[in-house]
Formats: C-alpha cells, sequence, structure tokens
C-alpha cells in the first residue's frame, strides 16, 4: 500500500499548481467494515472525461506534452493499478479539468495490516513486521524481461525488507546465479524471456553441479496457468509456480514457503 500511496502522492504534488491543495483521506467503507477506502486529492490541472479511463495504462498520460511540461512517464499508475489489484482492492480517478483530481482505490484490511497484529480468526494471516523479521536478511534472483512487471514486483517485495538482484532474460539470471550463487536464497524466475527462456535457464541452473544449484528454490512465473503447464515446470527443476497477473497473498505464501 505505501508504495501506491507515494505513486499517487508524487502525482498529486507533479499536478498541483504552486498555492493548490494536496490531501489524503483513510477510512473503512461505510458498510463494509473488511474493506479501507483510501484517496488522494488535489486541486491541479485535472484529467479530460475522454483521457480518465487510460491513465492506468503503461506510459499513458492524458495530454501528449504532459510529460515534456511535468516530467516522468506515467508507468507510477500503471503499477499502482497492477498493486491493488493484485491485494484484492479497485482503483479508480474521479477528476475536472482545471478543477483537480480524486485517486481512490480500496484494500481488504487483511492486506493492509494497519495495526500491525494477527488476525485472530485467521492465525496464519501473519503482519507486516513479522514478515520484515523473516526477510530481511534474505536476497532474491528475479528474471522478469518486463521492465514494468519487474517495477511491480520490486514495489510489492519492498516492505518485506528482501534484497531482489533484477536479471532482464534467463541468460543474465543463469550469469549471475554462476557467478555468486551463495548469494541467493531463492529465484522468481519468468518462462517467457529473451536469449533464454525460464525453463532453459533453469535447467541450465539445475546443471551447474553445485549444491547450492541443486537447492534453491526455483518458483516458475507465468500467464500459462494450466495443471500440464505446472506439471513441466515441475518436471524440469522448479520447485512451484505462480499465475500471473500475480496474486500479493500467493506470492507472499511462497516466500514464506521457500525463505
Amino acid at each position: 500500500m505505501a508504495q501506491v500511496l507515494i505513486n499517487l502522492l508524487i502525482n498529486a504534488v507533479k499536478f498541483t499548481p504552486e498555492g493548490g491543495t494536496v490531501g489524503l483521506s483513510v477510512k473503512r467503507m461505510p458498510g463494509c467494515d473488511n474493506f479501507l477506502h483510501i484517496e488522494v486529492f488535489d486541486t491541479g490541472i485535472g484529467i479530460p472525461p475522454e483521457h480518465q479511463s487510460r491513465v492506468f495504462g503503461a506510459f499513458e498520460q492524458a495530454e501528449a506534452d504532459t510529460p515534456h511540461r511535468f516530467g516522468g512517464t506515467g508507468l507510477g499508475l500503471a503499477i499502482s493499478k497492477r498493486i491493488v489489484e493484485m491485494m484484492g482492492g479497485t482503483i479508480w480517478v474521479e477528476s475536472e479539468p482545471g478543477k483537480g483530481s480524486r485517486f481512490m482505490f480500496t484494500l481488504p484490511l487483511e492486506t493492509c495490516d494497519i495495526n500491525g497484529a494477527q488476525d485472530a480468526t485467521n492465525p496464519g494471516l501473519q503482519s507486516q513486521d513479522s514478515e520484515l523479521g523473516c526477510f530481511a536478511d534474505r536476497t532474491i534472483l528475479l528474471a522478469e524481461d518486463v521492465d514494468i512487471n519487474r517495477e511491480i514486483v520490486l514495489a510489492l517485495l519492498e516492505p518485506t525488507g528482501l534484497k531482489v538482484d533484477c536479471a532482464e532474460d534467463g541468460e543474465q539470471a543463469l550469469q549471475m546465479f554462476a557467478n555468486e550463487p551463495d548469494r541467493y536464497d531463492m529465484i522468481l524466475m519468468d518462462l517467457q524471456m529473451p536469449k533464454l527462456d525460464g525453463m532453459t535457464a533453469t535447467r541450465r541452473i539445475r546443471k551447474l553441479g553445485t549444491a547450492k544449484a541443486k537447492s534453491v528454490p526455483i518458483v516458475a512465473m507465468t500467464a500459462n496457468a494450466f495443471q500440464e503447464d505446472i506439471d513441466e515446470c515441475l518436471a524440469i527443476g522448479m520447485n512451484d509456480h505462480l499465475g500471473k497477473p500475480l496474486d500479493f497473498k500467493q506470492v507472499m505464501e511462497k516466500l514464506r514457503k521457500y525463505l
């Protein structure tokens, strides 16, 4: 949630002229105590109605000259949307040109963990403080060729304290692990990558022959979630599988399982 708030607040400040107003509101949803309603509002330049449906797309901004006037690419909103959806929430915008914007999103309370304590009705739900304590001394290798996907995973994992090294293709992932095998406690491996796909990179890592190469947990990341695809991942030496788009709860479950 912190990364989403940072992205929205940065945008609000960026697009609000001097003397304007930027604000933040957090409250429980009326009639639905299990969800938070978070709102970032400003009195800035606003967004025309015809562009509001596109602002959450990767590299989309309302006007063609917006990046030149205010800086940035618009990637922050695309990342925010993916993070909110992965955490089980919804994000949207209400805006009027010249009068400002309201970016709003909802999140289940269990993924926000605002009290820093375990849910008494769900003993398996760990607090964010517990996650930080578990992962702060661990390092993982993230093999993912799509820029926005890397940014999303990094944003999601930031609160855990994990150190994350990124590879932009399978060949780079193989080389990074071969050079420092003892550095990595886990590998998140996208399957569709240039130079070497994730399965080929996994096979070659397992064939390096070292004890760490044989034992390091490798978790596949792919949009192909059919059982035969999962079975193939396991057969070539992967330990587990995460479907895309990634689900926040499932990512945390895999981290707890293998780290």
